[in-house]
């Protein structure tokens, strides 16, 4: 028996076109779900990450923290080594603008020639004098010292004038010398020998006398024979350096770990 189609011509295809519009709304339905799983799946990573970066966050202050209370902790040694460093450099300042006695005189002994005797020296720095030595030779009885030097010395008396480690920056220290030598020659030796010590800026003779009266007043001294010149000479020494106290970084150390920075 053949099967007779009663649904009219006109309308026989709206079965096709339903089935078309379901499987195209179906298809926006799940294009829809696929972005609404997307946009949740960039949420979730970028709430992991601002919740991460929290936690870093919180782990880097409580550090911070931590090393502010360890410098707090800190500070009186800090604050003692500044106080260190500016006792050092207060030291250092001292030691810088005084005049080394010790050392002159030391300077003095290596280079005197062997036929000068030196019967008188004193020192001076400034407008303060500071006597160093009036002393003759062990036999300046009879002659210039075999041994080449003065006799020894003492060093500035503090009872006569400010120490030298008290003197101002900028003084010239100076000394002054009397003593005999066998000849002129030996005189001019004595110069060029005076200005190879440490720190000498000039060398000057104020005296170089043959005379019979000075030979006859160095010789009731007990200081030099008759026929000996006497002589008298000026060493003039660089000026003290000026230096001054450097700001110590401890305190600016001990600022900074105290503020927590």
């Amino acid at each position: 028996m053949r099967a007779v189609n009663l649904i009219p011509a006109d309308q026989r295809g709206g079965a096709k076109r339903g089935a078309g519009r379901s499987q195209g709304g179906a298809y926006a339905v799940v294009g829809v779900l696929g972005g609404l799983a997307l946009l949740a799946l960039v949420y979730g990573i970028a709430a992991h990450q601002v919740s991460s970066r929290k936690a870093k966050l919180v782990s880097v202050e409580a550090q911070a923290q931590q090393a502010q209370a360890s410098a707090q902790q800190l500070a009186p040694y800090t604050a003692f080594q500044s106080l260190h460093e500016q006792r050092v450099n207060a030291v250092n300042q001292l030691v810088n603008a005084r005049f080394d006695w010790a050392h002159a005189f030391h300077e003095f002994g290596r280079v005197l020639p062997p036929e000068v005797s030196v019967t008188s020296i004193s020192g001076t720095i400034a407008a303060t004098v500071a006597p160093a030595a009036a002393a003759s030779t062990a036999n300046s009885t009879t002659g210039p010292s075999s041994s080449g030097g003065a006799a020894p010395a003492t060093a500035p008396s503090s009872a006569t004038g400010t120490v030298a480690s008290a003197t101002p920056p900028g003084s010239v220290p100076t000394f002054t010398l009397t003593g005999c030598a066998i000849n002129q020659s030996s005189v001019a030796l004595t110069l060029e020998r005076l200005r190879l010590m440490d720190g000498v800026g000039s060398v000057s003779l104020q005296s170089s006398t043959k005379s019979a009266t000075a030979a006859a007043s160095a010789s009731a001294s007990g200081a030099c024979p008759g026929s000996y010149p006497v002589f008298t000479a000026q060493v003039t020494f660089d000026a003290l350096p000026v230096s001054s106290i450097p700001t110590g970084s401890g305190t600016a150390k001990a600022a900074k770990l105290s503020g927590g920075a």
